[in-house]
C-alpha cells in the first residue's frame, strides 16, 4: 500500500499547515514598501489589477471578480485543509507576485521583496517536492518526478510540458486532461515499438494493450472497463502514464548501453 504523501511529511517534521500559514501572512497580512505606502501584497494586486498579465487575469475586472470566476476561497484556517490546498495557493501567490514584478510600469514597489516571497515559495515547495514550471507566463507547480523530469527534457518540445502537467494536482479526477495526455504519449511511442519490443517483449505487449484499450479506443461497452469506478479507471490511467516513463527511459538506456558497458569492462 502507498503511504499518502501528506503522511510521509508530516512523519519527517514538515509542518504544511505551517507553511500554508506563513504563505497566507506574506500574501494577505505583511506590508511591504510601495509608492502608495506600506501595503500587503494583496492590496497592491487589488490596486494594479488591471495592469497584470493579461494571460493570467482574463477579462477579469478585479481580484474579487477573478476569484468568484475561478472559483478561489482561502481561508486563514481552511477545515478541509490538505497538501493540494497548499499547492494551490501557493501557486495562486506566486502568479500574482511574478504578474506585479512584471508589469512593466515604473516601480511601484520594493521588488527586492516581491522576490523573497516568490524565493521563499521555491524553497517551500521544494522541500515537499514539487516544482514550479512555466507555460506562456502562467506558471504551475508539480510533483518532482525524477523519472518525468527526466524524460521530458528527451522528448518532443510539444510533449515536454504535457509529460510534467500530468503531475498537476488539478488534473486529480480530471480523466479527460489526463486521456488527451495519454494519447499524445502513445501517439509518441508508436514508431519506438518495435525496437522497445526488442528490449522487453511482454512490457511491451502490455503497455500496448493498455494504451489500446483503455486510450486509443472508447471499449466502455467491455463489461469490465463499465464496471469500473472513475478512481479504478484513473489509478490505471496513472499506472500507464508510469508505464510510459519507464519505456522511455528503457529506450534512452539502450541508445547509451555501448558506453555503459565500455564504462563497466574499465571498471573490472
Amino acid at each position: 500500500m502507498r503511504r499518502n504523501i501528506y503522511d510521509i511529511l508530516n512523519d519527517n517534521n514538515i509542518d504544511l499547515s505551517g507553511e500554508y500559514s506563513r504563505i497566507f501572512n506574506l500574501f494577505y497580512v505583511k506590508p511591504i514598501t510601495s509608492f502608495i505606502g506600506d501595503v500587503t501584497v494583496y492590496e497592491l494586486v487589488s490596486e494594479h489589477f488591471c495592469l497584470l498579465n493579461k494571460k493570467l487575469v482574463g477579462r477579469c475586472l478585479s481580484v474579487e471578480d477573478f476569484d468568484n470566476t475561478y472559483g478561489f476561497r482561502f481561508e486563514e484556517y481552511p477545515s478541509g485543509f490538505d497538501i493540494d490546498y497548499l499547492i494551490s495557493f501557493a501557486e495562486y501567490v506566486l502568479n500574482f507576485v511574478i504578474a506585479i514584478v512584471n508589469m512593466g510600469t515604473p516601480a511601484v514597489v520594493n521588488i527586492g521583496e516581491l522576490f523573497k516571497i516568490k524565493q521563499h515559495i521555491d524553497s517551500c515547495i521544494d522541500e515537499i517536492g514539487y516544482k514550479c514550471i512555466e507555460k506562456e507566463s502562467i506558471y504551475i507547480i508539480v510533483e518532482k518526478n525524477a523519472a518525468a523530469l527526466a524524460v521530458a527534457e528527451s522528448v518532443k518540445k510539444d510533449l515536454a510540458y504535457p509529460v510534467l502537467e500530468y503531475n498537476h494536482h488539478k488534473l486529480k479526477g480530471d480523466l479527460s486532461a489526463k486521456k488527451n495526455i495519454l494519447k499524445n504519449m502513445a501517439d509518441d511511442i508508436e514508431p519506438e515499438r518495435a525496437k522497445l519490443n526488442s528490449l522487453n517483449k511482454r512490457f511491451t505487449s502490455d503497455l500496448f494493450q493498455l494504451f489500446n484499450v483503455f486510450i486509443r479506443h472508447n471499449n466502455f461497452k467491455n463489461d469490465y472497463i463499465s464496471k469500473m469506478s472513475t478512481c479504478e479507471l484513473e489509478k490505471i490511467y496513472d499506472e500507464i502514464y508510469q508505464m510510459w516513463l519507464l519505456a522511455k527511459m528503457q529506450l534512452e538506456y539502450s541508445s547509451e548501453a555501448g558506453y555503459i558497458k565500455e564504462v563497466i569492462s574499465n571498471l573490472n
